[in-house]
């Protein structure tokens, strides 16, 4: 019988938190899971780790040489026979409720994706940090059209949008990015649970600076088709002069809060700042209040259907 969950870990050169990980996940509350395991090479001592692990639960997968993260994965999603799959990185710990806690909201909400909100844990100081975001479906689709409001390794998906949607390699070092939004277009449903499910585990230098122009390039590719998909418009949420910004701005935000119902202050005020210049010295406190009203304007007027102009 197939379990409820396909729980997809890729290792790489991972062995100094591995164990931590792993107990996380074999300690589930929920225990109905099958944990699939790539290993994408790993030169260290990870690969003679995983194979000392006794546990029926567990299927490892070998790649002959290391192939990168979004390959592994998608070897992952292959052999995975779960309803759903849940994401996982090597260094992170999951709480122990987080599969049951999105097993719960996924069956009573129909959704295609969960998160959940993090702590983050500074590998260099120790230092721990609670992080909290955005919940509901239409905040979390609205605000991809700026960043994504999901911390990828706190995700579950149902595996049929998986096997409908996948990744897409075109656009390198952004595909988790590309994936949420190409199931957003798509009428795929959101949510991130309000509790801490997973630590974060941030380390120095955690992709090289060649990655870092890569992803950037490719975000802005990916946002662009997105916001063209949500929208209909050709223009990206982005820093312009006043003028511009009371043609463009209230154009854009008319027309995601019709198409996107229930979008919260917090999310408007976020989206609207992205059409601000900042740190504008003696003008942050009018840019701020502009902010604000707009915010509230569209939050309040967003279930009525207004026309464009």
């Amino acid at each position: 019988m197939s379990p409820i969950f396909s729980i997809v870990l890729c290792t790489y050169n991972a062995e100094t938190y591995l164990d931590e990980c792993i107990q996380s996940l074999l300690n589930q509350s929920l225990q109905d899971f099958e944990l699939i395991i790539v290993d994408d090479g790993s030169s260290d001592g990870t690969l003679a780790y995983l194979e000392r692990i006794r546990d029926h639960r567990v299927k490892l997968i070998r790649l002959d040489r290391n192939r990168g993260l979004i390959y592994a994965r998608s070897k992952g999603f292959e052999v995975a026979s779960g309803r759903y799959i849940a994401l996982m990185d090597a260094d992170d710990i999951a709480a122990p409720q987080r599969l049951a806690a999105q097993l719960l909201a996924m069956e009573q909400k129909g959704l295609d994706v969960c998160g959940s909100f993090h702590t983050t844990l500074d590998s260099s100081t120790g230092k721990r940090r609670a992080r909290k975001g955005h919940s509901s479906d239409s905040d979390i689709r609205a605000l991809l059209t700026i960043y994504s409001p999901l911390c990828n390794p706190s995700t579950s998906l149902s595996a049929s949008i998986i096997r409908t949607t996948g990744y897409n390699t075109e656009y390198p070092h952004a595909e988790d990015y590309g994936l949420w939004c190409d199931i957003a277009a798509k009428g795929g449903k959101f949510h991130n649970i309000p509790e801490q499910l997973l630590t974060y585990r941030l380390h120095p230098s955690q992709i090289s600076k060649v990655k870092q122009e890569t992803a950037r390039k490719s975000f802005s590719q990916i946002q662009a088709r997105y916001v063209t998909q949500l929208t209909g418009l050709n223009y990206i949420p982005h820093a312009m002069g006043f003028s511009q910004r009371m043609h463009l701005a209230p154009k854009f935000m008319r027309v995601l809060n019709r198409q996107l119902k229930g979008i919260s202050f917090s999310a408007n005020y976020e989206i609207y700042a992205e059409f601000q210049f900042r740190r504008n010295g003696w003008l942050t406190l009018p840019t701020r209040l502009e902010r604000a009203i707009a915010a509230l304007w569209f939050t309040l007027h967003g279930a009525v259907r207004l026309g464009v102009n």
